[in-house]
């Protein structure tokens, strides 16, 4: 699906059309065969970026063919519960913008809701507003795991295998924001340092803004990495000593049940034993088996057995 939307200074909304015109943005959602021709044929756009842009294992990367620019990020989005990212091409042209995706997802519902304010003649400005965009959904993601983990690493006695699992999974979605983010943050440099785009003094600064938020959250990825990697192995601890202690528990109630029969078999031996005739002998033997058993247990339970 290709849209044209067109927004100036003075242009109180987004007014979308038909026509490519100077200071247009391209929407295109997966686009059938017919719309990549009319990409590159009437629009002269690299068949092999746009391609590359519907691929879900596409990296963050930039290239520039020409005059025109291509650039690709990742965005984070939520589909049935599971946290993912998923490849967005920008093709900077001299007159116009264009946004490649296989599915745009919860990307431009601000911009086409008028939630952010933006004009697509402005298209250096516009594109650090998507850039903005997709690092708050990043910082959005990131704030709500960091937030179980920091919950959960301070009851980490109570975690349960379930939680495992769900970390198993957090685990994957921050090496999936950290594999998307690195390379994005190398794009905005690149931006910046090399001028390819003709930023004035206060898109630069905004440039800047975003190259640090991009390394905030790199950081709070890794953190969170980390923080999850301890809890699971304190977890792994925590499990195995209590199977430790179960097991401790097991062999002395196995001894203490072992005394006794012990005592009775050899007093049921068909030999010869002082005392037999004596009539307390049976009492004696009973007091014997209590006694053993008694030391028996005190000596576990100062060894922590029970």
């Amino acid at each position: 699906m290709i849209e044209i939307y067109r927004k100036s200074l003075k242009d109180a909304h987004i007014q979308r059309g038909s026509v490519v015109q100077k200071g247009s943005w391209v929407s295109v959602t997966d686009p059938s065969e017919h719309e990549i021709e009319f990409l590159t044929d009437d629009l002269k756009l690299e068949r092999g970026h746009i391609s590359d842009a519907l691929d879900p294992f596409e990296v963050p990367r930039f290239e520039v063919e020409g005059t025109t620019m291509y650039i690709f990020l990742r965005f984070p989005y939520e589909d049935r519960g599971a946290i993912q990212t998923m490849p967005i091409l920008f093709v900077v042209a001299e007159d116009f913008l264009v946004t490649v995706t296989r599915d745009r997802k919860a990307m431009f519902e601000d911009f086409l809701s008028g939630k952010i304010d933006f004009t697509t003649t402005q298209k250096e400005k516009f594109l650090l507003l998507f850039f903005i965009k997709i690092n708050v959904l990043y910082q959005s993601y990131l704030h709500s795991i960091n937030k179980d983990v920091r919950i959960k690493q301070s009851n980490i006695e109570r975690i349960t295998n379930r939680d495992i699992i769900a970390f198993v999974d957090r685990e994957r979605v921050l090496n999936d924001f950290v594999t998307a983010l690195v390379p994005a943050g190398k794009i905005y440099n690149t931006l910046l340092g090399k001028q390819h785009l003709a930023f004035i003094k206060e898109d630069s600064d905004i440039v800047e803004d975003l190259t640090l938020s991009n390394e905030e959250a790199i950081d709070i990825c890794n953190t969170s990495i980390k923080a999850i990697s301890n809890i699971r192995q304190a977890y792994s601890t925590i499990l195995t000593n209590d199977l430790n202690k179960t097991m401790k528990f097991l062999a002395g109630i196995t001894i203490l049940l072992t005394l006794p029969t012990m005592i009775a078999s050899i007093f049921g031996m068909n030999v010869q034993f002082p005392l037999q005739e004596n009539p307390m002998a049976f009492t004696g033997i009973i007091g014997l088996i209590a006694l053993v058993s008694l030391i028996a247990f005190w000596i576990f339970s100062k060894k922590d057995w029970f």
